[in-house]
């Protein structure tokens, strides 16, 4: 019997066209895949318990903003709420970890695709990146991304609609113009995401279940690489939480021939 999914798509280190941020090495795609149906409500219902739950420790007249980096470095609402209770350290890594743990439940997997940033550079022999470079990498990167998330649903013999978080005109701009839905499914039969790419606002709660596990992802992609110390609960976290439901690939040499051959 065929399912449909929710694909939440989240960024990590995107820097627009600056291949050469030393904090940033990285550019993620990173895809959750959510069943509707029950598995969608429980796992609704598991980060707004969480959202209004901080939203009253913070003294919030609203849903807790649900922002992995937020939360975690306590920062934003964390770090100044209309309380004046600042979240503590222990308080912020349990609810960090609990609402990892419900999408970690509730996900039928993840999937994603990385570049290391100077490779992408040495490969096209740039020093320098444009807005324009920025615009193709995400371009690039995103068909690629649909590529995985097809293959991901095909083999739940289910079909996705996905849903992308905006933040300004750009990112319009990116959904409209250089999502490559039609073209690819006018490649023939197979595709699996309906419609077309459906924008989000920041708010949106659901947006954690890509969001969070993305940021533990682009943890281990930075520790692995070198590129920063450990956080043991981070490294757990990834090992027991995200790569067991993870499907991953370096897709650094097909995005350099793709903005090669002016793809993008």
């Amino acid at each position: 019997m065929e399912s449909a999914y929710a694909v939440y798509v989240d960024e990590y280190g995107e820097t627009g066209g600056d291949l050469h941020s030393p904090g940033q090495p990285f550019h993620v795609l990173f895809a959750t895949l959510v069943r509707a149906g029950s598995p969608y409500l429980a796992l609704e219902g598991a980060v707004r318990e969480e959202a209004l739950r901080l939203a009253a420790k913070l003294g919030l007249r609203h849903l807790a903003p649900l922002h992995a980096v937020e939360l975690y470095q306590r920062t934003g609402l964390y770090r100044d709420p209309p309380s004046g209770e600042r979240l503590g350290v222990p308080e912020a890594l349990e609810a960090f970890h609990a609402i990892l743990e419900a999408i970690a439940r509730g996900a039928a997997g993840f999937s994603a695709v990385w570049v290391e940033k100077q490779d992408l550079a040495e490969r096209l022999g740039l020093r320098r990146g444009d807005r324009e470079l920025g615009f193709r990498l995400r371009q690039a990167l995103f068909a690629l991304l649909l590529e995985e998330v097809n293959d991901r649903l095909e083999a739940l013999n289910g079909y996705g609609f996905l849903f992308f978080e905006t933040r300004m005109p750009e990112d319009l701009r990116f959904l409209t113009q250089a999502a490559p839905f039609e073209a690819l499914r006018g490649q023939g039969g197979g595709f699996r995401l309906l419609g077309v790419p459906a924008p989000v606002g920041k708010g949106h709660l659901l947006m954690a279940a890509a969001d969070f596990p993305a940021y533990v992802y682009g943890h281990f992609l930075k520790t692995q690489g070198g590129y920063a110390p450990r956080r043991e609960d981070l490294w757990q976290a990834f090992q027991g939480l995200v790569q067991p439901l993870l499907r991953e690939r370096n897709v650094g040499a097909a995005v350099a021939q793709r903005l090669v051959r002016g793809e993008g």
